[in-house]
């Protein structure tokens, strides 16, 4: 169903397809229908550029519309949470929500959604409400809103411009950095989708404070990857993190931007050392499908924390990596995240999702491994019977 919506933000009575009392409208997906710039203060809300990082606010993006795009209409595509817990929280969105040129189309954030049928619904928006080449759309939510929001925007009429406003730590850290843009097709997470950069990424950590834990545990996850992968020195820091003080997280949060950032310049569309950031995805997104075809919820941050004890493993029996150590980060994993169970009847369930895995080659699965902390390896194929080994570890760990 479509719904108008009133200036102040609040749902008025279902109305026609886009019918358009003020100028917002709701989308749901119903059965109807070089060197870069350092962070060097993690206080200050921050916009990303595709390779480097400065800062702004909700008011700078404002700014930024009202120069760069005032004569372009824009459109953000929001999340169902952020009229309702996030307006009052987050300084200037309300201002940024009302902007003559702005339009807004709200969905739900569910993973689920993440498809043609809910990618199509934007395109019809967008189109109905005559935007065009000049457009901007605004992406503010999760990685669900990044993903599914930059990919409608590259699609749209070969291209239009977008930025990203992370809402949850996961889109912060990961999601909306990296131009990756897709959608989930059938039950196989982000097989259709391209790269494509967004003009800024604004970070400002507010939301978060908007979270409820397990959100922010989500987005965790994806900065212990970050971590593993780059130093041994990350590791020990992060260990550190106060998960209750959102203050104590901003320097982390900033540094694992600026790793990732760095990364992605190298090798803008994973041919080859980007592919160290999939560290835990290749188990992970396996066990995120499955929890899909089962009816199951598990979070993706949840799911990279399990694909990273699998990976570990392996790393340990392919590459030497230290026993005692691989021992210590997984028990601290264990000790954050919840684990998901898993039965040996499901073996060869989660191996056939493993074999549709993006960084394969033919059927040969490759998952990135470590050889130790900050040094991985993304070039060994891992047969079918270490892949049931590293699950059958997994499951009695």
């Amino acid at each position: 169903m479509f719904f108008g919506m009133d200036k102040s933000c609040g749902a008025v009575a279902a109305t026609g397809l886009f019918e358009n009392r003020d100028k917002s409208f709701r989308v749901t997906n119903s059965p109807d229908f070089g060197e870069k710039n350092v962070i060097d203060n993690p206080s200050t809300p921050m916009a990303t550029t595709p390779f480097n990082s400065s800062f702004a606010t909700i008011e700078t993006l404002i700014a930024t519309i009202e120069s760069t795009y005032r004569d372009a209409l824009c459109f953000m595509l929001v999340g169902e949470t952020v009229r309702k817990n996030c307006v009052a929280n987050v300084a200037g969105l309300e201002r940024l929500m009302t902007l003559e040129n702005v339009r807004i189309i709200e969905i739900s954030e569910s993973e689920t959604h993440k498809n043609l049928d809910v990618f199509i619904k934007i395109i019809e928006a967008l189109s109905e409400n005559n935007a065009d080449r000049n457009s901007l759309l605004i992406n503010m939510g999760g990685g669900m809103i990044c993903d599914i929001g930059g990919f409608s925007a590259s699609c749209y009429k070969r291209g239009i411009d977008y930025i990203n406003v992370p809402t949850s730590l996961l889109a912060m850290v990961d999601a909306s950095h990296g131009g990756k843009t897709g959608i989930d097709f059938g039950h196989f997470k982000n097989q259709i989708g391209l790269f494509s950069h967004p003009k800024m990424v604004v970070v400002e950590v507010d939301f978060l404070k908007t979270l409820p834990k397990d959100q922010i545990l989500s987005g965790f996850a994806e900065m212990l990857k970050m971590a593993l992968i780059t130093s041994e020195n990350s590791w020990t820091a992060i260990k550190q993190a106060d998960l209750n003080n959102i203050e104590t997280l901003k320097p982390l949060i900033s540094q694992a931007i600026q790793q990732k950032l760095n990364i992605v310049e190298k090798d803008p569309v994973e041919k080859d050392e980007r592919k160290i950031l999939n560290f835990g995805h290749t188990f992970g997104h396996a066990f995120e499908t499955f929890a899909m075809q089962n009816g199951k919820e598990l979070l993706h941050g949840n799911a990279v924390a399990m694909g990273m004890l699998c990976e570990l493993w392996l790393s340990e029996k392919m590459l030497n990596f230290d026993s005692e150590k691989r021992q210590d980060i997984s028990q601290f994993i264990l000790s954050i995240y919840p684990k998901f169970h898993i039965e040996t009847a499901d073996f060869e369930n989660v191996f056939n999702i493993l074999l549709q895995d993006k960084k394969n080659t033919n059927t040969e699965i490759k998952p990135v491994l470590l050889e130790k902390i900050g040094t991985p390896n993304y070039t060994l194929n891992c047969s079918k019977d270490l892949c049931f080994e590293a699950l059958q570890a997994y499951s009695i760990v």
